[in-house]
């Protein structure tokens, strides 16, 4: 009887568990990146988003930021606009913490310095340059 109730109890895990293909596009990065996710359509707003992360790429890296865009009609950029739920149909810029949540959101492109600032404040961060400094 035990053993019954083992393999039911896997069964019904395996059956519960989401489809790879059901995870959030943003599910890869938790723990590991800040996101900047931009969206919309491929205008001259969403370009100079671009420029401005692509400027700053040595800050960005330090803060393990990366660059996510959902400009066209993929079904990538779909899932990525339906993770951070927006249509897509006008610019949108998102700030995703390590821990997968938004920490910001603007309809506006976000100069580097704003986006470091709001990122050097974030819990997590801090600790990140207390244990850099400590070494």
């Amino acid at each position: 009887m035990p053993r019954r109730l083992l393999t039911t109890a896997i069964l019904l895990g395996l059956i519960a568990m989401p489809h790879p293909s059901d995870a959030s596009p943003l599910a890869h990065y938790k723990w590991k990146n800040r996101l900047l996710v931009v969206t919309g359509p491929d205008d001259p707003t969403a370009q100079q988003q671009r420029r401005i992360y692509e400027a700053a790429n040595a800050g960005m890296a330090e803060r393990q930021i990366l660059l996510l865009q959902a400009v066209d009609d993929a079904t990538s950029s779909r899932q990525l606009r339906a993770a951070v739920g927006t249509d897509g149909r006008r610019f949108m810029v998102f700030l995703i913490g390590k821990d997968g949540h938004t920490a910001f959101a603007s309809e506006t492109p976000i100069s580097a310095e704003d986006l470091f600032n709001r990122v050097d404040a974030m819990p997590m961060r801090k600790d990140e340059m207390r244990r850099t400094r400590s070494r």
